[in-house]
């Protein structure tokens, strides 16, 4: 049995536990998943919760039988002799900076852009990319894109939407299906090659700016598949 619970996160990132969690009361969800599919969800959750907080509880072999996992920085999670404990600190580390999912960064690139326009000209719209990549892991080093998404808020006010599979030789992990609901299958049958994906992403994109928070990891995939496109080294097969 697991149990998350969730304050003041992105209403995506809720939407997204619901894939594998029953929410049994607002920000509450309670679930049974496998552990590879539990640290992937948490990883997702640390990734795209914003300003919010989320804990979990899960099964354990320990005294107690369960264990736990929090992103407040008010608190740490200590091992006291095999039991676990909520630490409560005098002084929080500095917060660290959370990632969005692509439709929490629509919505930010839609706020920074009324900021924006307020501050230099209520009639002029400023043009801005938030931009978003699935892949078969989080190592950058071994890992493959798998999709790319991007919203562009375009003169007129509007959104384009931009939205590529990307094949790869590497096996879509199960874990990762259950994640993304991108499948093995969807890259063969519907996917492109990484060089046209991402010429096609740089002629989407162009010369306007990319907004979002925490952006580092897309950043990471995006930059190393540009970089072998560069040096001809992307595996096309």
């Amino acid at each position: 049995m697991i149990v998350i619970t969730l304050t003041k996160v992105p209403a995506s990132l809720r939407g997204v536990l619901t894939k594998w969690y029953q929410e049994v009361q607002t920000g509450v969800y309670v679930g049974n998943v496998s552990a590879k599919v539990r640290d992937l969800v948490w990883k997702r959750i640390c990734r795209d919760i914003g300003q919010g907080q989320a804990t979990m509880v899960y099964n354990a072999k320990n005294e107690f039988g369960y264990q736990f996992r929090t992103t407040r920085n008010d608190y740490q999670v200590i091992d006291f002799d095999g039991v676990p404990l909520m630490k409560h600190l005098k002084q929080a580390p500095t917060a660290r900076k959370r990632g969005f999912s692509d439709a929490a960064k629509r919505r930010m690139a839609q706020k920074m852009s009324k900021k924006v326009n307020k501050a230099v000209n209520a009639t002029e719209v400023v043009e801005l990319v938030a931009v978003d990549v699935e892949t078969t892991g989080l190592d950058v080093t071994k890992d493959a894109i798998i999709s790319i998404g991007a919203v562009k808020m375009g003169k007129t006010g509007k959104f384009e939407d931009f939205d590529v599979l990307v094949k790869t030789k590497l096996d879509v992990p199960e874990a990762i299906t259950e994640l993304t609901g991108i499948s093995n299958h969807d890259l063969d049958s519907q996917g492109i090659s990484l060089t046209s994906a991402l010429e096609q992403l740089k002629q989407f994109v162009g010369d306007l700016p990319i907004c979002g928070y925490n952006l580092r990891f897309d950043d990471e995939f995006l930059t190393t598949g540009f970089e072998k496109k560069r040096h001809n080294r992307i595996d096309e097969s």
